[in-house]
């Protein structure tokens, strides 16, 4: 049975939310829950895949109205793993009954099928289909079939699906059938303040995980030694193919405490992104809001959040990036303006408006029947 729906936005919610360390997932879910606290919630944060870090669980403000639950299940994204999907399911409901979840957010899709009976809302961050045809440019091969269907079962399963971005909304509504009346766009944002004033470096910084073809940052490994300035990268180095620095105009930082990054982009007069496929992009955000001049991949969700505000190149033109980029370290003045374009566009972003919208669709959910139940009582 639903939740009575607040009367007020401050009361007391019990959410069960599920989240990984392995991306960007993890400080998306960190900010929520510290704005959802704010308004009164209280949230279990159930995580799978790579257990976060020391660091990573330090972000988690400490109170009783915030309990990590951590497993080691595959994440649904990986090779084959259907057997750890099944077991995590069983764990998290196990967890949402001891819990009392009043609602289930998932950040992945599978386990939308899962017998709630709660209201579920999943965010669409990325999916293996629309990654796939951003950086292959054709669809996944037949062993991404198990994966599809899965994914397709959850998409309607869920009674709402959040994206962050217009252009993943569209890649939902067109991959997996999704209606787009179900979907709604929220994008995402930093609690982290903006910062003015700060002494900016003669450097280059991109973030990612190296080894990610997406991110497409053996572009930047490319062009360095064609550039005026040195780049530095921060980000995994280790992945299934491996990664190596082979040029010294790169200076790999390795994976940096949050803190450590959001210093690093102070300093940092430029942020490059050169990715394929970009939902949405916190890294980019945080980069504006300390004032960086973005250049960045002239893709359909970068332009769609950015245009106007960032020098666009095209990520499959390594030549372009050298023209561009040693265009742009020449010219202060375009840098020192881009820099504030950059800052006042990310203040379109704020952390209020999509705790907002996030508390709406909560309370919204919890005043109708969820389809798990509907399904129950059929």
């Amino acid at each position: 049975m639903a939740g009575k729906a607040p009367e007020t936005g401050r009361q007391s919610l019990k959410i069960l939310m599920t989240a990984d360390a392995a991306g960007g997932v993890w400080q998306y879910s960190v900010d929520l829950v510290e704005g959802l606290l704010q308004h009164g919630g209280q949230v279990l944060i159930a995580t799978m895949g790579p257990r976060p870090s020391a660091e990573q669980k330090g972000q988690l403000r400490a109170t009783t109205r915030v309990t990590l639950a951590e497993s080691d299940y595959a994440l649904e994204w990986t090779t084959n793993p259907w057997n750890d999907v099944e077991a995590a399911g069983k764990w998290l409901l196990e967890l949402a009954g001891s819990f009392g979840a009043d609602l289930v957010h998932l950040n992945g899709y599978s386990h939308a099928i899962l017998p709630w009976c709660k209201p579920v809302v999943i965010t669409a961050h990325s999916c293996v289909y629309s990654w796939w045809k951003a950086v292959h440019k054709c669809a996944p091969g037949a062993e991404w079939a198990e994966y599809k269907r899965r994914v397709t079962e959850g998409l309607a399963a869920c009674d709402r699906v959040i994206a962050p971005s217009a252009y993943m909304a569209q890649a939902i509504e067109e991959e997996y059938g999704v209606a787009r009346e179900k979907i709604q766009v929220i994008h995402n944002f930093s609690r982290t303040a903006r910062r003015e004033g700060a002494t900016k470096e003669d450097f280059l910084l991109a973030a990612g995980r190296m080894w990610d073809p997406a991110k497409n940052l053996s572009l930047l490994e490319a062009i360095a030694p064609e550039l005026d300035w040195e780049i530095r990268i921060a980000g995994s180095d280790r992945g299934p193919d491996g990664w190596a620095e082979k040029t010294r105009a790169i200076r790999g930082l390795g994976v940096l405490p949050h803190a450590q990054l959001l210093q690093e982009m102070e300093r940092a007069s430029i942020f490059v992104h050169p990715a394929l496929y970009e939902p949405f992009g916190l890294a980019v955000l945080e980069a504006a809001q300390r004032r960086c001049c973005l250049v960045l991949s002239d893709i359909p969700s970068l332009r769609e959040l950015w245009e106007g505000a960032a020098v666009f190149v095209n990520p499959r033109q390594p030549e372009d990036w050298i023209r561009e980029l040693n265009r742009v370290l020449g010219d202060s003045a375009e840098r020192q303006t881009m820099a504030r374009r950059a800052f006042s566009r990310a203040g379109k972003y704020r952390n209020g408006t999509a705790l907002h919208a996030y508390w709406k669709v909560y309370t919204s959910l919890l005043g109708s029947t969820p389809r798990g139940s509907k399904e129950a009582a059929a």
